[in-house]
């Protein structure tokens, strides 16, 4: 219990440390102030703010700070229960330093339809590179290829501060992204590659063939040259193995649950349904929202009852089959929380979900009762998932042998 209570208390902390860097990116034209002694840029220098157009048309607001006097852990042990007691304790001294990249979408682009777009895409299959033979795992593929055209983009930042840790965030589509980014940079996924790019290259090299000898032996040496740089950097993929680390906020199932990804925390709240969004889950929403318009008000208050009814029993039969066929399925990421508000005593209550757990009462709750594999039909769908209802959602948050009492 007490290991239980010290994982929510660091998932709390670690999601409203996020939320701060998450506004960040939400502001039009940030101001940043070199020379704040508190906040969110206290001790911390801006070393990248842009927007990030991608192939997909996921357009990414992108903000990155270097915390140099950061001497916590990386990875893992990234924002424990231990650098929170003690700040001053170094558990990696191999870490020098703290990169913190926060990663979100354009507030035009944050709209319902255009969620619904960009998740509704069936789930694309890749190799996975955990040392097992012949593993697919599914990855959600706008995303994925949005954390890939990021990684690419801010690759010199990344080889310049080889040595720190790298912490990611984002909320929604921009945590979707941060997962993903993380995940390719740890190592366990492959960098995207399009086979346009290897296309290009080709027509690069055949028209360098029909230079002059003297321009043709300039290529060669140039081309000696740069593979010999190529040579000696490491592949982006796994750059970050062991120091990358990510917290996401309301973000969208983004992988399946064969990716292991321990480094990453996920935060849902009560019926949030981007958390809940594939292109399965999706279809079912539509198709059940029809059969309600058919019924109208009286028919659609029965409606409701028995939609709740079905989905509980065939979240029971799903989790009946547990882990069968979970590389075809995306889930939510690593180690994943679910926010509840309460209706007496303006609390909110923390619970483990997500494949962290392997069975008993915590995951029929998370199959059967909160039905996480589905949209529910609640007022509250789309304002749970807002950030300001994050923030005042983890602000309530009561766990059991904590005293809540204002200092």
């Amino acid at each position: 219990r007490a290991s239980r209570t010290a994982a929510r208390t660091s998932a709390v902390a670690s999601a409203l440390g996020a939320c701060e860097l998450c506004e960040l990116v939400l502001e039009e034209q940030p101001v940043f102030d070199v020379n704040a002694t508190n906040g969110t840029l206290a001790n911390r220098h801006v070393l990248f703010n842009d927007t990030i157009v991608t192939s997909t048309k996921l357009s990414l607001r992108v903000v990155i700070l270097y915390e140099p006097e950061y001497q916590g852990g990386a990875g893992v042990t990234h924002g424990n229960i231990r650098e929170m007691a003690n700040s001053t304790v170094t558990i990696n001294k191999r870490i020098q330093g703290r990169i913190l990249v926060s990663v979100g979408v354009p507030s035009d682009l944050e709209s319902m339809d255009y969620l619904f777009e960009t998740l509704s895409q069936p789930p694309s299959h890749v190799r996975l590179y955990q040392g097992r033979v012949d593993e697919a795992a599914s990855v959600q593929p706008n995303l994925y290829k949005a954390s890939s055209a990021l990684l690419e983009r801010v690759e010199p930042l990344l080889r310049e501060y080889n040595q720190s840790a790298v912490h990611f965030v984002g909320h929604s589509l921009g945590g979707g992204v941060s997962c993903l980014a993380a995940a390719i940079l740890d190592g366990r996924l492959p960098l995207w590659s399009s086979s346009k790019k290897s296309k290009k290259g080709k027509k690069k090299r055949k028209n360098t063939n029909k230079k002059s000898s003297a321009t043709a032996g300039e290529a060669k040496s140039d081309d000696a040259e740069a593979e010999a740089t190529n040579q000696t950097l490491a592949p982006l993929q796994g750059l970050g193995r062991g120091r990358t680390s990510a917290v996401a906020i309301g973000a969208p199932p983004s992988m399946s649950s064969n990716v292991q990804t321990d480094f990453v925390v996920s935060i849902m709240h009560g019926d949030d349904f981007v958390g809940r969004s594939t292109s399965e889950s999706l279809q079912r929403f539509f198709e059940r929202t029809k059969k309600g318009l058919k019924r109208g008000f009286l028919g659609g208050q029965l409606g409701r009852m028995s939609d709740t009814l079905s989905l509980a029993t065939s979240n029971l039969k799903s989790y009946a089959h547990g882990s069968e066929g979970e590389e075809a399925r995306l889930a939510t990421p690593g180690r994943a929380y679910l926010i509840r508000p309460r209706r007496l005593g303006g609390v909110c209550s923390i619970h483990e979900i997500g494949s962290q757990l392997k069975g008993g009462r915590e995951a029929i709750r998370a199959s059967v009762l909160w039905q996480l594999n589905d949209i529910l039909l609640s007022k509250s769908l789309w304002k749970h998932h807002h950030l300001n209802s994050y923030i005042n959602g983890l602000d309530r948050v009561h766990i059991r042998g904590i005293d809540n009492g204002e200092d």
